[in-house]
């Protein structure tokens, strides 16, 4: 494309309000005091005559709806204008309400299922229980045996023994180390 040079100043892109006048520097529509006072003294000049109630409308100028935003106000212009409000597929999906037999069929399920759960913590109390007496009349036992047949540990006291002994504990203590 030629480039055109003219004797014309260039000016950037306008933006055109769609709504209504620009408003962006309409304070409320109230005029600022030094505005007022000259009101008072000169009174409004006929073009300046303004109906109040339309001095509102352009003042809440209707914002764009959902369905005329492309983007967002940042000027992502490549993003798709929403088809449905976000609100809308937002909300928790309930899945429709459910008849009344629906809702006890599934109330006596889980009360099924929690008490097939806790029947199993039972079992597996009781079970533990029952290790732990077995265990305790092992113990019992041996310990019954021990003094019924008046078997005695050896007492070492040989220090060459106990250095040995010593010895191959620290042994074994390396070994088990260098197995992990």
């Amino acid at each position: 494309m030629p480039v055109v040079i003219t004797d014309e100043p260039w000016v950037p892109a306008q933006e055109t309000f769609i709504t209504g006048p620009e408003m962006r520097g309409f304070a409320a529509g109230r005029p600022s005091r030094k505005r007022a006072r000259e009101v008072e003294e000169h009174g409004l000049e006929d073009d300046e005559m303004v109906d109040e109630h339309e001095v509102e409308r352009l003042r809440k100028a209707s914002r764009p709806t959902y369905k005329q935003v492309v983007g967002k106000a940042s000027g992502r212009a490549w993003k798709q204008p929403a088809k449905q409000r976000a609100a809308s597929f937002m909300k928790a999906q309930t899945g429709g309400t459910k008849s009344w037999d629906d809702r006890m069929k599934e109330k006596a399920a889980k009360k099924a299922f929690q008490e097939a759960m806790k029947e199993k913590a039972d079992e597996a109390r009781a079970d533990r229980k029952a290790e732990h007496q077995r265990r305790a009349a092992k113990k019992q036992q041996k310990d019954e045996n021990i003094k019924r047949t008046g078997i005695i540990k050896a007492e070492v006291t040989n220090p060459k023994t106990i250095a040995k002994h010593a010895k191959m504990r620290k042994a074994t203590k390396k070994q088990k180390a260098l197995k992990m």
